[in-house]
C-alpha cells in the first residue's frame, strides 16, 4: 500500500501500531516536556473537561489546532506532492484499532483520532511535526496523551499510564 507518498514507511509505522495497539514497549521514548499521571479519572477530566491557556482550549481543541497546521501545509502542496489515499489510511487505522483494543475504551475515539492525525501528519510532513511525533511516540510506548501541562501554548503534554 503506497499510501503515504514519499513518507510511506513512516505512515506504515502508524498503521502497524494500530494493528498491535496495546502490545507496546513499556519504556517512554524520548519525548520532551511530558508529565505522566497514573489516575484514570484525572486523565478523563483532563481530556474532556479541563481547559488550558488564556483561550481556554480543551485538549481536543489543542489537538485540532495542531492538526490545522498540518492541513495548511497539505493544501500548500502541489497536486503531485500531495499524499494519496488519506481517507483509506484513516479507515484502516480505525478498523485495526477496533480489532486490537479488546475492551471498549472510553478513550477509543481519541486514540483513533490521534493515530489518524499522526499518520496524516507523517504523510504530509515526515517527522517534522514535533507535536504529532510526540503523540505517536507516547502511544507506541503505552502512554495515553490526555491533556496539557502549562499555560498553552507554553508547556507540554500530559500522558496517562495505567
Amino acid at each position: 500500500m503506497n499510501n503515504g507518498g514519499k513518507f510511506n514507511t513512516l505512515v506504515e509505522e502508524v498503521i502497524e501500531l494500530s494493528k498491535n495497539y496495546g502490545q507496546v514497549s513499556l519504556e517512554k521514548e524520548d519525548v520532551d516536556k511530558i508529565q505522566v499521571i497514573y489516575d484514570y479519572d484525572k486523565a478523563e477530566y483532563l481530556a474532556y473537561e479541563e481547559v488550558y491557556g488564556e483561550e481556554e482550549d480543551s485538549w481536543k481543541d489543542i489537538r485540532e489546532l495542531k492538526m490545522s497546521d498540518v492541513w495548511e501545509r497539505y493544501y500548500d502542496l502541489t497536486d503531485a506532492e500531495k499524499p494519496r489515499e488519506l481517507e483509506e489510511i484513516v479507515e484502516v487505522i480505525a478498523e485495526n484499532l477496533r480489532q486490537s483494543l479488546e475492551d471498549y475504551d472510553a478513550f477509543f475515539e481519541d486514540i483513533v483520532a490521534d493515530l489518524n492525525n499522526c499518520a496524516i501528519s507523517r504523510a504530509v510532513n515526515g517527522t517534522k511535526n514535533n507535536f504529532f511525533e510526540s503523540i505517536f511516540k507516547l502511544h507506541r510506548s503505552g502512554y495515553l496523551p490526555c491533556g496539557w501541562c502549562g499555560d498553552y501554548p507554553d508547556g507540554g503534554i500530559i500522558a496517562y499510564r495505567g
